[in-house]
């Protein structure tokens, strides 16, 4: 989730936290350091994209990392604060971590919530990774409480159950919407497999449908409002076999195996001569939309998160390109 989402939970936690922590001094900016801090890795594996993608939302946005940080928190927070004790201050730190995790795990990024004791990464698509009105909602909700002192603590725990009522509302629309989808898909005669529906650019109103036909994927979007959007798309899904093959020649391509959700390819002949070997290109339709909003936005720009692999004559990786987009600073590495 954005960086503003992730602060403003730190506020809203710190204005309903103050009735139990009376004494506690900067107890707001406390919050809001305690909600950013598990994007910390941010900072880190600079200029190295498999070290983002491995470590991003990884350990410092675990149960078992966030914990850590709590403490360690806590433990300076007292310096500051000595009429709090180290408990409640731990207490209160690791309650906004784990709402930051929460607020990552319902993003289709997802997290690492098990790490460093496991790799896999969970997420409960609930909200796209930056939402207008989830945002919009909790900062209005903000305004509320520091403006209506005798209702700020009610407010503000309002403002806390927001924060979780809001993805678990959407996971449950996108259950229903994946049902009334296949249905539309059979009442069409169109064959397919699975169909999984997540919140899009500007949900509740678009959303993202990824449906599986055989080797296929079929990428749509639902607009609640029934406005027109771009044309259905159809990917070729990528071999995850080929993807840890080329992975023993170049890691990155393990990496990304692991780390793509729906990953598809295209394949094109290099310089229009398939005997001077190929270019393939690896992507993954979490970062890929028909949504009209972000079609636009796009228009005339590559994809994020896209991996090519350059094949000489005898199908043997010679190089490759990785781009990881405007979501991570636009960075972009080849070899």
């Amino acid at each position: 989730m954005d960086p503003v989402t992730h602060i403003s939970s730190g506020v809203m936690g710190a204005l309903a936290a103050r009735r139990w922590l009376p004494g506690a001094r900067y107890l707001v900016p406390f919050g809001m350091l305690c909600s950013w801090l598990p994007d910390v890795d941010i900072f880190f594996g600079r200029g190295d994209p498999e070290f983002n993608l491995l470590h991003h939302r990884g350990v410092s946005t675990s149960f078992f990392g966030g914990l850590v940080m709590a403490l360690a928190l806590a433990a300076l927070y007292r310096r500051i604060s000595r009429g709090t004790s180290f408990t409640s201050a731990a207490v209160f730190a690791y309650a906004l971590i784990l709402t930051h995790v929460w607020l990552d795990l319902i993003t289709t990024y997802g997290t690492q919530i098990l790490a460093p004791f496991s790799t896999h990464r969970f997420a409960l698509d609930g909200a796209f990774i930056i939402d207008p009105l989830f945002t919009l909602t909790a900062l209005v909700l903000i305004g509320l409480a520091i403006v209506l002192k005798n209702s700020r603590h009610a407010i503000a725990l309002a403002g806390m159950v927001w924060f979780f009522a809001y993805p678990l509302a959407n996971m449950a629309a996108g259950a229903y919407l994946e049902t009334v989808y296949a249905e539309r898909l059979t009442r069409s005669g169109v064959a397919f497999d699975t169909v999984h529906v997540t919140p899009d650019a500007l949900s509740p109103r678009y959303w993202k449908v990824v449906s599986t036909q055989g080797d296929d994927y079929l990428l749509d979007t639902m607009d609640l409002l029934g406005g027109e959007v771009e044309p259905m798309r159809r990917y070729r899904r990528a071999d995850i076999g080929e993807l840890e093959a080329l992975g023993s020649r170049e890691s990155m391509f393990a990496t990304y195996a692991w780390f793509a959700k729906w990953p598809y390819v295209v394949r094109e002949p290099l310089g229009g001569n398939p005997a001077e070997g190929a270019v393939v290109t690896f992507g993954d339709l979490r970062f890929v939309s028909t949504n009209p909003v972000l079609a636009r936005h796009f228009s005339g720009r590559g994809q994020p998160f896209v991996l090519t692999a350059f094949l000489d004559g005898d199908g043997q990786l010679s190089g490759w390109r990785f781009t990881m987009g405007a979501s991570s600073f636009d960075e972009s590495l080849e070899h």
